[in-house]
């Protein structure tokens, strides 16, 4: 059962204008080829989609972005949209967000959606460079994400904590080294958090959480726009582009 949470579902592509008129090219990292878009010139701006998802859910991040004055790169993570592979988690996330960083440069600022968040955490943590973050709907901790579909599968608690640990066997270290929160203690970056207090996918004391353990962070609720809509929503991108804009 535990192979299933390594599993992530394959979203459909969908006609993206936004995506047609990026460049695209692949990122090779020690397991997969990644699909990659991007688009303009100056500072760079990574976008990482959540679990389950794909780089043209975030879009409408890109022309806003670029009229900022940055340029845009969007990968699809492994195993997910038009990149190989059928296994992936937050660490393969993380490592293939390092592997785009190395391809196109120094990177200015960073958007995690919900897992790719986390990723976005983890990698900042292990030392990649990001002036400034900005997480939507973001995961915290990796062991609720395991209850939480441990509950949705009908599986009962001690044959989720047996599937917990031989998914840590899996990833090799604690799932509790890679909470978010366990990450943020020593961030320097400054975040900004959107989150909608009704998420029915990831619950906002997530956010919440994140918010209080990353210094300086903020908080801004999003009532009403779920976990995914939030992300075409143009308030949370034009306050998005603001505050990655500033300071620079």
């Amino acid at each position: 059962m535990d192979h299933l949470f390594f599993t992530p579902p394959r979203m459909k592509a969908r006609p993206s204008p936004v995506l047609e008129a990026g460049h695209r090219f692949s990122v090779e990292t020690a397991r997969e080829r990644l699909a990659v878009w991007s688009w303009g010139d100056g500072p760079t701006v990574i976008l990482l989609h959540g679990w389950g998802g794909r780089s043209d859910q975030l879009a409408g991040f890109v022309p806003p972005l670029l009229e900022a004055g940055f340029s845009v790169v969007a990968p699809d993570a492994p195993a997910h949209g038009d990149s190989t592979g059928s296994k992936s988690s937050v660490l393969g996330f993380a490592a293939a967000l390092d592997a785009v960083a190395a391809r196109v440069g120094p990177v200015d600022a960073f958007v995690g959606h919900s897992a790719g968040a986390a990723a976005g955490a983890l990698a900042m943590h292990r030392g990649l460079h990001i002036r400034r973050a900005v997480f939507v709907s973001p995961v915290a901790a990796l062991t609720d994400i395991v209850t939480r579909f441990a509950w949705q599968m009908g599986i009962p608690p001690w044959t989720a904590d047996a599937m917990r640990r031989r998914a840590e066997s899996r990833l090799g270290v604690p799932m509790s080294s890679l909470d978010v929160t366990t990450l943020a203690r020593h961030a320097t970056a400054p975040l900004l958090v959107f989150h909608d207090p009704t998420d029915a996918d990831v619950p906002w004391h997530d956010a919440a959480a994140i918010t209080q353990a990353w210094p300086g962070a903020r908080l801004v609720d999003t009532p009403g726009l779920g976990h995914n809509r939030i992300l075409r929503d143009p308030q949370v991108v034009s306050q998005a582009v603001s505050f990655l804009a500033d300071g620079r």
